[in-house]
């Protein structure tokens, strides 16, 4: 019941006031594209089961009523937004150009069309400090929720696991559903480490935990590889970073005994047959290298792609079953979106990391602080994310494109505010809202 209220009371409020201030509306959306409310409270009666298609009309009146935000973002993270742009346009040229069923592709394209319509309105409309830290605490919470509300539904009855492996969550897979996890466990992990009040630190680090466990029972192995080499840079991360080295490693070796011990034999067992021989390797391993190999020869045939999602239609004729996806994200990409369309989604994700690690260096960061280790966080997490994606074929998880604008929203923030420091910090006046670094840590612990 508390969910069927909090879902239908935050309709109201993105749908009301939306049109209105479209910040509001951008903040409830993501909220429910993350939390999926039919999906994780599937057994309430809901009036009308599209809650973020409502929100999201009446946020984007709102942004064209405000004249479409702040435009001027774009041109401080052009290049990302340009790979963005060239593969979105690379899917529609494919699907209305030479895809195999042009009704099947636009059902894909359809979705990924409208997550880059909303990150333009999300990177246009996140315009000072306070909205920018609001969106990643709306993120954080709503998948510290769902992970927690999945670990309840499992711990009721442990089958629930192996409805995950099946049928997946919320339209996506056990995979997708563990990528999400991925991405939060550095967004947990270091605003627990860098936030001062107690309450929240306590929530991040038992949000984290809740993931963690989400990441196990899913039963992906592309989550749970993603999982381990994500730890293994936020480790180095705060060994470099973090002034008790000694500290630092003991967390981590308790931490990985408790995954280890939450993990049970079964889900040991079957992470360890990724890396088996042939002989021991279990089907669905043998099953993704399979999927690599026909899906670099549909590229190799097909370089302009074969339309959203085509390649599964036409799976069978790459010696592979009916309806099989590629279990590999930039293989799945280059064979439906061809060759330009991987190079834009690659110029996306990575020019975001090169665009929030060159921010991270700037004196104006430096001083602000919060840019800083927010730029450093939504590394690790799109890190993560790219890492699953070696494993995980899933194009349509919107929790990466949200961190990705995120992090290019501070930075086309603190490229603003660098432009104006040296003549006149009080043409920004949100500057005076920002807490000196000096009475931060940060200072200390930064290089």
């Amino acid at each position: 019941m508390l969910g069927f209220i909090f879902t239908n009371v935050l309709t109201f409020i993105g749908v009301a006031c939306g049109w209105m201030n479209p910040v509001i509306g951008i903040f409830v959306y993501y909220a429910f594209s993350t939390l999926r409310p039919t999906f994780l409270w599937h057994w309430a009666p809901w009036p009308f089961h599209n809650h973020s298609m409502l929100v999201g009309v009446s946020t984007l009146v709102g942004w064209v009523l405000i004249g479409f935000g702040h435009l001027g973002n774009l041109r401080y993270v052009k290049w990302p937004m340009i790979g963005l742009g060239i593969y979105l346009l690379s899917g529609t040229l494919a699907t209305f150009g030479w895809a195999y069923r042009t009704d099947y592709a636009w059902h894909f394209l359809e979705i990924q069309l409208k997550i880059g319509l909303m990150g333009l309105v999300l990177l246009t409309l996140l315009t000072n400090p306070r909205h920018i830290r609001w969106m990643m605490w709306v993120l954080l919470a709503s998948v510290g929720w769902l992970a927690y509300s999945l670990n309840t539904q499992y711990l009721e009855d442990s089958r629930f696991a192996y409805i995950l492996l099946h049928r997946g969550f919320g339209g996506v897979d056990n995979n997708g559903l563990a990528m999400i996890m991925v991405m939060g466990v550095p967004i947990a992990a270091l605003t627990a480490i860098f936030e001062k009040r107690l309450w929240v630190k306590l929530f991040c680090m038992f949000a984290a935990l809740c993931m963690i466990h989400v990441i196990l029972f899913s039963y992906s192995r592309g989550g749970q590889l993603g999982l381990i080499i994500t730890g293994g840079a936020l480790f180095a991360f705060c060994m470099v970073y973090l002034p008790n080295r000694i500290l630092t490693l003991l967390v981590t070796v308790v931490l990985a005994v408790a995954t280890l011990f939450l993990a049970g034999e079964e889900v040991r067992e079957r992470f360890f047959t990724t890396f088996a021989d042939e002989t021991e390797r279990d089907a669905s391993a043998s099953a993704r290298l399979d999927t690599w190999a026909a899906g670099w020869q549909a590229m190799k045939e097909k370089p302009l792609g074969l339309g959203p999602r085509n390649f599964n239609l036409l799976s069978q004729q790459y010696g592979l079953p009916r309806n099989k996806s590629i279990h590999n994200l930039y293989l799945q990409t280059g064979a439906d979106y061809g060759f330009a369309g991987l190079f834009g989604l690659l110029l996306f994700y990575v020019g975001t990391i090169w665009h929030c690690q060159r921010m991270t260096t700037m004196p104006t960061a430096r001083r602000l602080f919060w840019p800083r280790y927010f730029g450093q966080m939504i590394n690790l997490s799109l890190f993560g994310f790219m890492a699953c994606s070696i494993f995980i074929g899933m194009e349509s998880v919107e929790v990466s494109f949200t961190l990705a604008l995120i992090g290019l929203a501070t930075v086309a923030y603190v490229r603003r505010v660098a432009e104006v420091e040296p003549s006149a910090d009080h043409i920004l006046p949100e500057l005076e809202e920002v807490p000196d670094p000096r009475d931060l840590r940060y200072d200390q612990l930064a290089a």
